[in-house]
């Protein structure tokens, strides 16, 4: 159990990261286990997650499990949970993109947008959230993203997924509350392999990553290391904060 007014030491966490196989959701799986903490890597491919595992010395529990199938999230966070004898954080990392016109964005483009970034979201923090407030205490943390406060054309679904996502957090926060916090990080545009395959697909990638880039105040591309340590100030440092959302954006959502 979690001490909520002192801060949390890691090496006794008991952590799930989903989408843990990679960007965002790897670099945090590699930061509490390099800090110490006992981890469960969520992911739908197998060989991937083992990778992850292997590359944190092979402590991680993997639990393959798809977070658009809410049995499947029920079992695995389950699973993670009699793993780990506990869970003290959840990190709901996973999620998928993609660019979609409206005459384009037919149902099964919304629904699998929707289905992962913002369903997946709430079946994993009600199941991790629930047992944390049983247990006496926890933090959660979503990933959201700066689209939640913009529009972007051919991104419709994707906003919308977020924006839900910060709602959910919102929501969540105070009906958990005071046991479990549960925050969001929003970063901005990530060098991560889901960002750098939508450039390749580009007439000129390396003019499209220059745009890209153009469009953020600090000139950059944020590394998936950086938001990881948003992630874990969140869910170790930030022991008052609950029901926020931290830009984390290079300063796209200022202006």
């Amino acid at each position: 159990m979690m001490d909520r007014n002192k801060r949390i030491r890691t090496e006794t966490l008991r952590v799930l990261v989903t989408g843990a196989t990679s960007g965002v959701g790897e670099a945090t799986a590699k930061l509490f286990a390099a800090r110490g903490a006992r981890m469960a890597l969520m992911g739908r491919r197998a060989g991937e997650l083992q990778r992850v595992a292997d590359e944190i010395d092979g402590v991680a529990h993997q639990v393959v499990a798809d977070v658009a199938d809410a049995e499947s999230v029920r079992n695995g966070v389950r699973g993670a949970i009699h793993s780990l004898g506990g869970l003290d954080v959840a990190v709901n990392a996973a999620g998928v993109a993609g660019y979609a016109p409206l005459e384009d964005l037919d149902e099964h483009r919304w629904r699998e947008v929707l289905d992962t970034n913002l369903s997946g979201t709430f079946y994993v923090a009600r199941e991790a959230g629930l047992h944390m407030r049983r247990a006496g205490g926890g933090a959660i943390v979503n990933v959201a993203s700066d689209l939640a406060a913009m529009g972007v054309p051919g991104l419709a679904h994707y906003c919308a997924a977020k924006a839900g996502v910060v709602g959910l957090t919102r929501a969540l926060a105070l009906e958990l509350a005071p046991d479990v916090r549960v925050n969001a990080v929003c970063p901005g545009p990530i060098d991560t392999p889901m960002l750098r395959s939508g450039l390749e697909a580009e007439p000129d990638p390396v003019l499209a990553l220059h745009q890209k880039e153009s469009t953020v105040p600090l000139s950059r591309l944020a590394d998936p290391e950086e938001v990881a340590a948003a992630i874990y100030f969140l869910a170790v440092d930030g022991t008052f904060a609950t029901g926020t959302s931290m830009a984390f954006d290079g300063g796209t959502s200022a202006a």
